[in-house]
């Protein structure tokens, strides 16, 4: 029959769509995972905060960041509701065809039916059989019932199959159309949530608008305290390519390692402490300030007060500095790279000591603010790199 082919097409279609599908959705729920984690991180901060009478950049940095997380988690649930919506419509496409199938086999059985009380005449079947004029036509009257009452088996079985197969769609339906109601509950959630930050960022904006001055000196101390600590790793990368220069092979060959090893992890070194990115790498518009720029070396990366900052690759520590405007500091020499870890509360290494990847360095300061935010750059030899293509995306 034409079902049988129907419905072998149908089942492949039904086993495929979920594969597919599940697919997709398990990309979406990591995606939101991975903004909720975010979300959670920009909360610690500004939890610190909270009893901080004076707003300042590194809330409202943390305020922008959270706002973008919320709303890439708010598209992640309409992307998950989206998807739903076109599981729903393919699954109500499969129910009408099913619905079809079986109106099909309801007429096809019914037809059958009747054409086997015409060919009897409205006959019981022993009578039919026993009225036969010969041996031969009752033979072949006993294998026509035969092929008939297989056939009506064969037919039953086919509509039942039918049966389940849309009691089956029907149920996963309504369980999707259930699932989509509470992701547009969660999704309304979230907007409102998002709304609140919003006000949250422009009452911040407007706080830190209103001490223009006060910014401006802020800012030309950390331009200050910036040059400062870039000169003395200009002094120290300079001492360094000298010392290498004369080094006998062997040292050469350890620095070769060192390089190498830090290369080979583009894009793998990991954090220096857990976080988010709260200023980028490279020039800037200033949050507040109107036509002014910033001009970051390398990303300042908020976290929670007193985290431990650890060494992103092996090497050997160059210098522990202090460094006005970003308290200690510590140089990390990598070979041809360099790692600097600026804005520390305390230091655990010395100068010359060597380090493995994941090697406590000390831990963050927590500035007057109550914001925790660790000053990260990575150079080559006189060039600064951006530190965000060199960690591990998050």
């Amino acid at each position: 029959m034409k079902f049988n082919k129907a419905l072998l097409a149908l089942g492949l279609f039904l086993l495929s769509v979920p594969v597919l599908a599940q697919k997709t959705k398990e990309q979406l729920q990591k995606e939101k995972k991975e903004n909720l984690e975010k979300i959670k991180e920009a909360q610690a901060t500004l939890q610190k905060t909270a009893q901080q009478k004076k707003i300042s950049l590194g809330q409202l940095n943390a305020y922008k960041f959270q706002i973008n997380a919320q709303q890439n988690l708010i598209a992640n649930y309409k992307s998950e509701i989206t998807l739903l919506e076109e599981d729903i419509a393919q699954d109500q496409e499969i129910i009408n065809s099913l619905k079809k199938d079986e109106e099909n086999l309801k007429k096809e059985y019914a037809a059958m039916i009747y054409a086997a009380y015409k060919a009897s005449r409205g006959q019981d079947i022993l009578t039919f059989l026993f009225s036969s004029e010969s041996f031969n036509q009752f033979f072949r009257r006993m294998h026509y019932m035969e092929q008939y009452s297989e056939a009506r088996r064969k037919q039953v079985e086919q509509i039942n199959a039918v049966r389940e197969m849309l009691t089956l769609q029907i149920a996963s339906i309504e369980t999707k159309k259930k699932e989509q109601a509470s992701l547009l509950d969660q999704q309304l959630t979230e907007k409102n949530k998002l709304e609140a930050l919003k006000e949250k960022e422009q009452n911040a904006v407007s706080s830190l608008a209103s001490r223009e001055k006060e910014l401006k000196k802020e800012l030309e101390k950390r331009n200050k305290a910036l040059a400062s600590l870039n000169k003395l790793i200009d002094e120290i990368i300079k001492k360094e390519l000298e010392a290498a220069a004369m080094a006998k092979a062997k040292a050469a060959s350890t620095t070769k390692g060192l390089s190498t090893d830090f290369a080979k992890n583009k894009a793998h070194l990991p954090w220096p402490v857990k976080g988010f990115v709260s200023q980028h790498f490279g020039i800037s518009k200033d949050p507040i300030l109107k036509g002014v720029e910033r001009n970051n070396p390398g990303v300042e990366i908020q976290t929670t007060p007193n985290t431990q900052v650890k060494c992103v690759s092996s090497g050997k520590v160059s210098r522990v500095v202090v460094i006005q405007g970003f308290n200690k500091a510590v140089i990390v020499n990598h070979g041809d790279y360099f790692s600097v870890y600026a804005k520390l509360n305390t230091v655990t290494v010395k100068t010359g000591q060597s380090l493995n990847a994941g090697d406590s360095i000390g831990t963050v300061q927590t500035g007057d603010d109550g914001i925790a935010e660790l000053h990260f750059e990575i150079w080559k030899s006189f060039t600064k790199l951006d530190p965000e293509l060199w960690l591990t995306k998050k």
